[in-house]
């Protein structure tokens, strides 16, 4: 799905992977997951999730000539994925809460640059903390991201008499935590 959602989007595989690592973050903190995945595989290369699970999936994907991977490690999504999605999305609810939900996230992640997403990404303090001590995987209990979410809502509630949506906190002040989380990591230096 987030193949599809990426579609008219240059994208390569390392993104993607990011990609769905935040998603995963903003999905815990939308309440959206019964259990979030607690481990993340981390490559410093790669960069974070079940690489191994992601790249198997990408793979079969492949197979089935839904999209061609360079060697450069960009993906294009071919039509038959396009269809394939399409059709799945008119025979299932599930699917197309699903899909619509990604839809949604990659529009608004997508907005912002890799440069942005990168720094984000690495500069998560258990991503930060694995890869200085070479570990292959993180706990996500104390995910920084999160943790800034939480904030943010709590100072709109209490400063503010403002009871916020959980989607509202993620999509309009994403930039907000972006840059506070950024700043963040440049005061600590």
């Amino acid at each position: 799905m987030f193949l599809y959602a990426l579609k008219n989007k240059k994208i390569n595989k390392h993104t993607l992977f990011r990609y769905v690592y935040i998603y995963d973050v903003v999905c815990d903190y939308l309440g959206n997951y019964e259990k979030i995945n607690e481990n993340f595989i981390v490559d410093k290369d790669l960069g974070i999730n079940n690489v191994l699970e992601l790249t198997a999936a990408l793979n079969e994907i492949n197979t089935h000539d839904y999209i061609d991977i360079k060697a450069s490690f960009e993906i294009y999504v071919k039509e038959e994925l396009i269809n394939y999605v399409d059709s799945m999305y008119k025979s299932s609810s599930k699917i197309k809460e699903d899909l619509n939900r990604i839809l949604y996230f990659v529009e608004i992640i997508s907005s912002y640059s890799e440069d942005v997403i990168l720094a984000v990404f690495f500069s998560e303090p258990n991503v930060e903390d694995a890869i200085s001590r070479g570990k292959k995987s993180i706990n996500l209990s104390n995910n920084k991201l999160k943790e800034l979410l939480l904030e943010f809502e709590n100072i709109a509630i209490n400063n503010f008499n403002n009871k916020l949506d959980k989607y509202d906190v993620f999509t309009s002040w994403l930039d907000y935590v972006f840059e506070k989380y950024l700043k963040g990591k440049s005061d600590e230096k």
